[in-house]
């Protein structure tokens, strides 16, 4: 007698290989996403808190902002968005000013393209994109850049960095306000 086909049983045995196999890769494909959009929020914090740094060397101070978008491709920017590309009505772009080194504003820390290609890898909602806040207070200054990692139900997580970190945080509920010091 000729064997044309497969068994049940070697159907079955091979079934459970692939039930296996897939059961051990699909965590490690979702803990691998989870940890490459992590790394890009830290990329791109990195490249913001340079670019703030720059910033502060220039001017002796941060950008002065209320929360608002820094980055991302749709939204409304605030000043240190503004700051940041010497565009608009503010202290970097003012024409009577200049830097610690003598330069004239506006100065160009972080072309509009740049800020335009950060966006947030965990949201595409332009309330969800890096936003920026900076103060000044009693002659000091701090800056905070948070991004929205993820919302269920009334729980927010956040993702944050600030002047006095260098590391990317994970808040739950609500990011950290600037020290008022």
């Amino acid at each position: 007698m000729k064997r044309r086909g497969f068994t049940l049983i070697e159907l079955m045995v091979v079934i459970a290989i692939i039930i296996i196999l897939a059961a051990i890769a699909i965590p490690n494909y979702l803990s691998m996403t989870a940890r490459a959009k992590k790394s890009r929020v830290a990329s791109d914090f990195t490249a913001l808190a340079t670019a703030l740094e720059t910033f502060r060397t220039d001017w002796n101070s941060y950008p002065v902002a209320t929360v608002a978008q820094i980055a991302g491709t749709a939204g409304t920017y605030g000043d240190g968005y503004k700051e940041l590309t010497g565009t608009g009505p503010t202290y970097n772009t003012a024409t009577a000013h200049t830097t610690a080194a003598g330069d004239t504003s506006p100065i160009i820390y972080m072309t509009t393209n740049i800020l335009a290609s950060m966006v947030n890898p965990y949201s595409a909602l332009a309330a969800d994109q890096y936003q920026y806040t900076g103060t000044n207070v009693s002659g000091k200054t701090h800056w905070l850049l948070t991004a929205a990692a993820a919302a269920g139900g009334t729980t927010t997580t956040c993702l944050w960095r600030s002047d006095e970190t260098t590391t990317l945080t994970t808040a739950t509920a609500t990011a950290p306000t600037i020290p008022n010091d």
